[in-house]
C-alpha cells in the first residue's frame, strides 16, 4: 500500500490507529456517520491529516452501475457508495473489511486491501434461490437497494430470495 493512494471506509477510520490514517482520501458523507458511531473517534480522527472528498455525480454513476452489476447494491449504503465512487475517481485502494465493496472493487479492478480481517477469498454473483424446491434462478437485470421480495418460484410457488452464489 505504500504510495498507492488510498480510501478509507468508515470500518478503517474506527479502528486503524491513527497514524496508519495519515494522508488517507474519505468521503465526505463518512463525517456524519463517525460523529453518529463514535463521537470520541470523531474528534480524534479531525486531527488527523486526511483528504475530505466528494465524488463527482459520474463516479457515484460509475459506482452505482458497478455495484448494479454484481448485485451487490442491495447491500450497500449511500456512504459505502461515495466510498466506492471515490476510489474510482481516484483509482485509489480501498481499505475495508466490507465484503460487498471488496466484491465490486475486485470486479471492476479497484485494489482492496482488509482492515482488520482477510477479506473475501474469491468474487461472487447473486442469483435468486428458491426458499422450497432450491431451484437456482438468474438475478433480475435490476437488482433494487429497496426490494426484499422478488415473487414465487414458476415451479413450486415457494417465494424467492436473493442470495450469494460463488464464481
Amino acid at each position: 500500500m505504500v504510495g498507492a493512494a488510498r480510501v478509507l471506509d468508515t470500518g478503517a477510520l474506527l479502528h486503524l490507529p491513527p497514524n496508519r490514517l495519515s494522508g488517507g482520501l474519505v468521503a465526505n458523507s463518512q463525517r456524519e456517520e463517525i460523529e453518529r458511531v463514535d463521537k470520541d473517534r470523531a474528534l480524534l480522527i479531525e486531527g488527523v491529516r486526511l483528504h475530505w472528498r466528494s465524488p463527482s455525480e459520474e463516479a457515484l454513476q460509475r459506482a452505482r452501475e458497478a455495484a448494479q452489476e454484481t448485485g451487490d447494491i442491495s447491500g450497500l449504503s449511500d456512504v459505502d457508495m461515495d466510498v466506492l465512487a471515490v476510489a474510482l475517481e481516484h483509482r485509489a485502494i480501498i481499505v475495508t473489511d466490507d465484503h460487498r465493496i471488496q466484491n465490486v472493487a475486485g470486479r471492476f479492478g479497484v485494489g482492496w486491501h482488509p482492515v482488520m480481517n482477510e477479506g473475501i477469498k474469491e468474487h461472487w454473483e447473486w442469483v435468486l434461490a428458491c426458499k422450497g424446491c432450491k431451484k437456482i434462478f438468474p438475478p433480475p437485470e435490476n437488482v433494487s437497494r429497496w426490494r426484499r421480495t422478488y415473487g414465487t418460484c414458476a415451479d413450486c410457488g415457494g417465494k424467492l430470495k436473493l442470495k450469494r452464489g460463488g464464481t
